[in-house]
C-alpha cells in the first residue's frame, strides 16, 4: 500500500514538473531567473499570501494580497511597466483601509486613510512626495468637516497648525519649523474666547503666557524662560494639557506602510 501511495505522489509531481516546463503552468521563472507570468505565493499554512501576473520580474495589472485568515489584505493595480499602482488597501474587518498610489514602491501624491470601525470613514488626507509627506495634512470630523489642518515638508511639521471645533469654529492655531513649535500658540472656547495665549520656541514655551476663563477673564499669567516658569504647580498643570494637545498632533496611524509584492 505504501508503495502505491509512493508511486501516485511520484507521478503527480512529475506530472507538475512537466507542466511548468512546457509553459501552461504557475510560478514560472524564465532562463534568466526572472518571474513570467501568473503567481500564487502561499503562508506555510497553505493559504494564498498573493496572486497576479508578473512580466520580467515585474507585477503588471491586478495583485491580489491576503491576509493569513485569507481575508482581502489589499488590491493594487499596476502599470504595464509595473512601476506604478492603484492601490486599494483593507482593514482586517474589510473595511477600506486606505486608498493611494504608488510609484516604484513609493507613496506618491494624495493619500486617504479610513476607519477601522466606521465603514467609509474618512479620517485623514494627506500627501506624499517619495514616501514622504509633503504638503497639506486634514483629519476630518465623522460629518466630513475638517478636524485639523498642517503641513509638512519632507515627512516634517511645517507653518500653521489649525484644529477645529466640529461646528467649524477655530480650536488651535500655532506654527511649526522644523518640525518643532515656533511662534504664537492660541487656543479658543467654543464661544470664540481666548483660552490660552503664548509663544513657542524650539518647542518650549518662552515668555509671557495668558489663561482665560469662558467670559474673558484673565486667570493666570505665567511667564516663561526656556519652558520653565517659577509657578511649578501651575506649570505642571498647563503642561499636561499642552502636552495633550501637541502629542496628538499629526499622529494618524498609517495602516500599511508598504505595498510591494514580494
Amino acid at each position: 500500500m505504501s508503495i502505491r501511495i509512493f508511486t501516485i505522489i511520484s507521478l503527480l509531481a512529475v506530472s507538475v514538473i512537466a507542466e511548468c516546463q512546457s509553459g501552461t503552468g504557475i510560478n514560472k521563472t524564465d532562463e534568466m531567473g526572472r518571474k513570467q507570468g501568473h503567481w500564487i505565493k502561499k503562508y506555510p499554512h497553505g493559504i494564498i499570501q498573493y496572486e497576479g501576473e508578473f512580466r520580467d520580474d515585474h507585477p503588471v495589472g491586478e495583485f491580489k494580497r491576503y491576509y493569513e485568515n485569507n481575508k482581502l489584505h489589499s488590491v493594487l493595480v499596476y502599470s504595464s511597466d509595473g512601476n506604478k499602482a492603484d492601490a486599494t488597501i483593507y482593514h482586517p474587518n474589510g473595511f477600506i483601509a486606505s486608498k493611494g498610489n504608488y510609484i516604484n514602491q513609493l507613496k506618491e501624491g494624495k493619500w486617504k486613510f479610513f476607519s477601522a470601525s466606521a465603514e467609509g470613514y474618512l479620517i485623514n488626507e494627506e500627501e506624499y512626495r517619495d514616501n514622504l509627506r509633503n504638503g497639506p495634512s486634514l483629519k476630518f470630523y465623522p460629518d466630513s468637516t475638517v478636524a485639523e489642518r498642517l503641513n509638512y515638508v519632507d515627512d516634517k511639521r511645517e507653518g500653521e497648525w489649525f484644529q477645529y471645533y466640529n461646528n467649524g469654529k477655530v480650536f488651535l492655531r500655532s506654527f511649526y519649523s522644523g518640525d518643532m513649535l515656533n511662534g504664537k500658540f492660541e487656543v479658543w472656547f467654543e464661544n470664540g474666547t481666548m483660552q490660552f495665549s503664548g509663544f513657542y520656541k524650539n518647542n518650549r514655551r518662552e515668555g509671557i503666557w495668558y489663561i482665560y476663563d469662558r467670559e474673558g477673564s484673565l486667570l493666570y499669567k505665567l511667564e516663561y524662560v526656556g519652558g520653565v516658569t517659577k509657578d511649578r504647580q501651575m506649570d505642571i498643570d498647563v503642561s499636561n494639557y499642552f502636552e495633550d494637545l501637541e502629542k496628538n498632533s499629526g499622529k494618524i496611524a498609517d495602516p500599511e506602510k508598504t505595498g510591494e509584492i514580494r
